[in-house]
């Protein structure tokens, strides 16, 4: 079911639409990037009284991607993708360097930030979007991440952004048929890290799971970084989050990471 949005007027008697700008960070994504596009105008011609923009950050791509880019993108040359730098510091180091080339920043109510490889569908995205409208006290809603090998099984994929183990079972699987990701708890017969709620609205003290629905404030003054080589870069970013409100699952809103 959609929020519906008031609508607004500005002082010139003109409708002003809520604004929303979708982010993403790509490097040699040339058969993600098609259908990124495809599935961002999904959500555009759906949500027409939302006004999106898409913002592109592509670095060192040695394939076709920089060729598939349109609309507004920016492509570095770092070089640095195979230093003896932590694949989570260059990250770090990406992402962060992503506001300094999106324009007027403060203009859009939320950001939405997606990472390669992720798809998604318009159900996902209402779902965030209706999380963060129906509660002021959350500053970022997250999905339930999954991978190919935990359809239909519920094996929550993105646990390391969560501070545990690569393939620890972090949320109770509710699936009842015979197939399960064989990390499942239902295969290792361990308890999960988290127990089912009587909602699917989980609060959680850091997690990603790759589309991510972010009040700009707290996105704008939020940071990723590393203390170790061992961290993930959302740990971070997700404390400074945490300033701004809570940080949730909501596990109504599915997405599937393809390799």
């Amino acid at each position: 079911m959609l929020t519906p949005l008031p609508i607004l007027k500005n002082r010139h008697n003109i409708i002003v639409r809520m604004k929303i700008l979708i982010s993403t960070l790509v490097r040699n994504n040339e058969k993600w990037i098609p259908m990124f596009y495809n599935m961002c105008e999904s959500i555009k011609n759906k949500r027409q009284d939302i006004n999106f923009d898409i913002h592109v950050y592509e670095n060192d791509s040695t394939d076709s991607t920089k060729t598939l880019l349109k609309g507004t993108f920016i492509s570095q040359n770092f070089g640095d993708s195979s230093t003896p730098y932590t694949r989570t510091k260059r990250l770090s180091k990406y992402r962060n360097d992503i506001k300094n080339h999106i324009r007027d920043l403060d203009s859009y109510d939320y950001v939405l930030m997606i990472d390669s490889n992720i798809i998604f569908g318009t159900h996902a995205f209402d779902v965030l979007f209706n999380t963060l409208q129906l509660d002021r006290s959350i500053a970022m809603a997250t999905p339930h991440s999954l991978v190919g090998t935990s359809v239909p099984c519920e094996f929550y994929y993105d646990t390391f952004a969560m501070g545990l183990g690569q393939f620890d079972s972090a949320i109770e699987c509710g699936y009842e048929g015979a197939r399960h990701d064989r990390h499942c708890h239902r295969v290792t017969h361990e308890w999960p890290k988290n127990f089912r709620r009587d909602s699917n609205i989980i609060d959680v003290k850091r997690c990603f799971g790759g589309f991510v629905l972010i009040r700009t404030k707290a996105y704008k003054h939020s940071t990723w970084g590393i203390n170790n080589a061992e961290d993930c870069e959302h740990w971070q970013f997700c404390a400074d989050v945490r300033k701004y409100g809570k940080i949730v699952i909501n596990r109504d809103a599915r997405v599937l990471w393809y390799e």
